[in-house]
């Protein structure tokens, strides 16, 4: 099965078990997927941000852009197809910092909101992004952070 049927596959199970959920209200897997490409884009083009992706390869990134596909379709309500690791594991020994973190949930936050996506999704999405945090960052608070 390629990429692009699996996405459609998400879309027909979401129509069918979750036909009101935030993921499928801005669009289903055509406007995840492109979140997720523009996100990328950006984190790679942020100095301050590459530096966690510079060890990946073409197909690593390819398969970290998949992984977060299928995660924030999850998160949005939409069928649970995630079968990556744990956040915590995932993120261990990547030495996270609070502001770095930061920096990625707004950025992602931010892609989202220049899709368009609706303020109560942005919301809920933030509020899982806070929750998740600790699971993520690894190497504390750096100097002076505060939120």
């Amino acid at each position: 099965m390629t990429q692009d049927s699996a996405l459609l596959e998400l879309d027909a199970d979401a129509r069918e078990t979750s036909p009101s959920s935030a993921f499928l209200a801005i669009g289903g897997s055509a406007a995840v997927s492109a979140v997720v490409e523009e996100f990328y884009a950006r984190l790679l083009a942020d100095p301050a941000t590459a530096g966690f992706f510079a060890s990946l390869t073409v197909d690593g990134l390819s398969s970290l852009k998949r992984h977060q596909i299928l995660l924030l379709t999850k998160v949005l309500g939409g069928p649970d197809r995630y079968t990556g690791r744990d956040l915590a594991s995932a993120h261990a020994g990547l030495g996270i910092t609070t502001d770095a973190y930061r920096r990625v949930s707004l950025c992602l936050l931010t892609v989202m909101h220049d899709f368009k996506v609706p303020m109560d999704v942005l919301l809920a999405a933030d509020g899982v992004l806070r929750g998740v945090e600790p699971m993520v960052v690894s190497a504390g608070p750096a100097a002076g952070a505060q939120r």
